[in-house]
């Protein structure tokens, strides 16, 4: 199976379709999906459900999925990884860990009941976080990040209670272990091969294969990957200096630093950084 991965915070995705062009997938990331206008069917970790005109969808990095169009569908893809709703603060993560713990629940059980008033504010809420990430495409807005927060809030309750103990196949393992990456990937020693392991209650030798089974890369790369564009980030959004971006991702010195960037983009961090200030 493709497994698609993304280490941007955030993506957006705002297009009408007439044929479904991708392969059954998952993701490292969740996807809130939803529909504006159109008919068809969705397969979702091998259950097939109809959706309609303003049907919402929360997958997670376990979830794979296709769609079947019947009739032209215009769709929003809100991708995000567990670490963009948090924005690095310990205690907001938590929080919204949980909402989106409960709200993948309430999907899979189907506890969901959403009246023809709130499906309108969300066609309305998203169409604006549309507006917003299309001016210029930033993971990093401030106002897109409160706004899809609103949006998970609201669709949370409208979420029906119920006494079932939380199992199933959401707490699959490999979501808990993209998560924690995300969230320690500014500490380097918590997410050594040998400590991710011990933590998760494998042998190191089991956890690399198991790793690039669920995801196709190893978790090497996707460790230096994810820190990479973090880092990209920080040199395109950020006045951090240099070194405080290096200190910030655990590097020992700034020849390492260095050397970490150059593997992957053939230049200097101080050059990256001069190269996106000359485009602006």
């Amino acid at each position: 199976m493709k497994r698609y991965i993304q280490h941007e915070y955030l993506r957006i995705s705002h297009f009408t379709g007439k044929v479904w062009e991708h392969p059954v997938h998952n993701h490292n990331h969740f996807e809130l999906i939803f529909v504006h206008q159109g008919e068809g069917l969705h397969c979702v970790s091998g259950v097939t459900v109809p959706y309609a005109h303003h049907a919402l969808f929360l997958l997670g990095p376990a979830d794979s999925h296709h769609f079947e169009i019947a009739t032209p569908t215009t769709f929003t893809f809100l991708k995000f990884t567990n670490a963009y709703l948090g924005a690095g603060e310990a205690t907001a993560q938590q929080h919204w860990n949980s909402v989106t713990e409960n709200l993948l629940q309430a999907f899979q059980q189907d506890r969901l009941h959403l009246s023809p008033t709130i499906k309108e504010r969300i066609d309305q809420l998203i169409r604006l976080i549309v507006t917003e990430w299309q001016d210029d495409k930033n993971e990093n807005n401030h106002t897109i990040r409160l706004l899809v927060q609103a949006l998970l809030s609201m669709v949370q309750n409208n979420i029906s209670p119920t006494t079932q103990t939380i199992t199933g196949k959401h707490s699959e393992k490999i979501t808990q272990l993209l998560n924690y990456i995300h969230e320690h990937i500014h500490q380097t020693d918590d997410i050594q091969t040998e400590q991710l392991a011990e933590r998760f209650d494998y042998s190191k030798h089991y956890l690399g294969t198991y790793f690039k089974e669920q995801t196709g890369v190893t978790l090497r790369e996707y460790v230096n990957n994810y820190k990479l564009h973090l880092i990209e980030n920080r040199l395109k959004h950020s006045s951090f200096s240099l070194k405080e971006i290096s200190n910030e991702f655990g590097f020992s010195d700034m020849s390492h630093f260095n050397k970490f960037f150059r593997k992957h983009h053939q230049m200097s961090p101080s050059s990256f950084r001069s190269k996106i200030a000359d485009k602006q």
